[in-house]
């Protein structure tokens, strides 16, 4: 399968309890995390689709007390998840969704 984009936007990827900034990616294979070049920590994430088990929603807390929904975890096929800070979260969730079961139909 050839890969081609799908959607891409800002995103947040919290790493070890920090915030890492930068772009998200879907593609028709993966999902690909890119911090911007101010991070200090400048690692690229790729998720594989065929590795995904569950995308939820979630909220993060400011402060440990105000939640904002503006939250995606990816959960892994090894139960590791990924959390990130999206906008238009629910329609990150559905596109990501959509891509998974589209590469699980293509591998049967």
């Amino acid at each position: 399968m050839k890969e081609k984009a799908l959607r891409s936007g800002n995103g947040n990827l919290f790493r070890n309890g920090v915030s890492v900034g930068g772009k998200m990616h879907l593609t028709t294979t993966r999902i690909h995390h890119i911090p911007h070049a101010m991070n200090l920590n400048r690692k690229q994430t790729e998720i594989d689709l065929l590795d995904v088990a569950a995308v939820n929603l979630i909220s993060h807390r400011i402060m440990n007390f105000i939640p904002i929904p503006n939250g995606l975890e990816v959960v892994l096929q090894d139960d590791a998840s990924l959390k990130f800070v999206v906008n238009g979260r629910r329609r990150w969730k559905r596109e990501i969704e959509r891509a998974v079961e589209e590469m699980e139909r293509e591998k049967r």
